[in-house]
């Protein structure tokens, strides 16, 4: 299982996207009509969206019927997380992104995706989630990053990061790691690269490279859009956010955090790779939905409902098909583990694998919806979502 199939229905896009985008990125003074105009769209976005009054739908009816729940060892986790969170932001500078970060709940976060993993995969997973979240906010965070305007420095940021991720999960490794990076945002992958270089079989160690791979060429597409005022389609934005979102590197690690092993055969079914989609449209989708409020504050217009709201004309509209894409990857994604766990009924460890697989992939959709109500990084202080949730943004 991997992103490849997932990359090609996007590789088109990308290429066809990729030289145009680089141009304006370093030839700004040859297009700049076409900038102001571009400038001027995402101008009248932000006016559409801004001081909206929105009424987002119960998506927890909506994934009421799924497995959720809260890993009982999450107090333990909370030390665990703010420890590793120290180690990471250490300098005096972060002390400000440090305290954002504790107050996101990361330690909930990975104890309801891996409601009931032992504690040493719940706390490899945890610190995978940590290090996504902060890496990804070296990069595009408004707020901490000063890497988010030089795309240059960027660029090579990502490399860094790829040959170190690539050098920690070498079973026999003879290169040192510090002569890669000895920035903290990087070398903090270091515990998850090894865990799952240890524990994983060569499959499982290959998807989980990929994805990301997968993962961070995405994020380079996603901010090379953002340093320019063109804004793209529904399309080119759902494409790239399916890498940039980072859930396909979390389901990746899905079996180890499980300790479970599927065949091969299973892993490259056409309804699990149906299954790992629909999770990814469903989170991704979720987190679009909620995070929002913080996304128009941050003048943030090339994401999913402001540009939803342009093509359908209002932010209302745009919450309502957004809502009705996330019910209706509810229902694919069940039709899909059905038909997987009935094809493989005859064997017995194999299905009852299966059915622990796909209940991970419910526990990631159900935790990301009630940690992101909660937690501080979306600005929503929700308990429930009963009857809908009237919003400002």
């Amino acid at each position: 299982m991997s992103a490849t199939s997932v990359q090609l229905a996007g590789n088109a896009a990308t290429a066809a996207h990729f030289d145009s985008l680089l141009h304006l990125v370093n030839h700004k003074d040859e297009a700049v009509n076409e900038a102001r105009h571009a400038q001027k769209e995402r101008d009248r976005l932000v006016r559409l969206m801004r001081g909206a009054r929105v009424r987002i739908p119960d998506l927890q009816a909506t994934m009421s019927h799924w497995a959720q729940g809260v890993n009982p060892e999450i107090a333990r986790l909370e030390l665990d997380s703010q420890k590793a969170l120290a180690e990471i932001l250490h300098r005096p500078e972060d002390s400000g992104r440090l305290k954002k970060m504790n107050r996101s709940g990361v330690a909930l976060f990975g104890a309801s995706w891996w409601a009931y993993a032992p504690y040493e995969a719940l706390l490899i997973a945890t610190l995978l989630s940590i290090w996504l979240f902060v890496w990804d906010d070296e990069s595009d965070s408004v707020e901490f990053s000063d890497l988010i305007n030089d795309f240059e420095r960027s660029c090579a940021f990502r490399r860094e990061t790829m040959a170190y991720i690539e050098a920690s999960m070498q079973k026999n490794r003879t290169v040192d790691l510090s002569s890669i990076s000895t920035n903290s945002v990087v070398t903090n992958f270091r515990p998850v690269g090894e865990a799952i270089a240890t524990h994983c079989n060569d499959r499982q160690v290959k998807t989980f490279l990929d994805e990301l791979r997968f993962f961070i060429t995405m994020s380079e597409e996603e901010q090379m859009y953002q340093m320019t005022p063109n804004l793209p389609t529904v399309e080119e934005y759902s494409n790239r956010r399916m890498g940039s979102s980072a859930v396909r590197v979390c389901l990746a690690i899905t079996e180890y955090a499980f300790g479970i092993t599927l065949p091969d055969q299973v892993m490259n079914d056409e309804d699990m790779e149906k299954i790992w989609n629909e999770t990814n449209i469903i989170i991704s989708t979720t987190n679009d939905i909620l995070s929002i409020k913080k996304e128009v504050a941050q003048d943030q217009v090339d994401t999913l409902i402001p540009l939803l709201a342009d093509r359908l004309g209002s932010p209302q509209a745009s919450i309502d098909r957004s809502s009705q894409i996330v019910e209706e990857s509810v229902e694919r994604l069940d039709a899909a583990s059905e038909r997987l766990l009935a094809r493989y009924a005859h064997d017995e460890k194999t299905q009852a694998d299966l059915g622990k697989f796909i209940e991970g992939c419910q526990y990631a959709c159900t935790a990301n919806l009630n940690w992101s109500m909660v937690s501080g990084r979306y600005r929503l202080n929700l308990t429930t979502m009963k009857g809908g949730v009237w919003v400002t943004l």
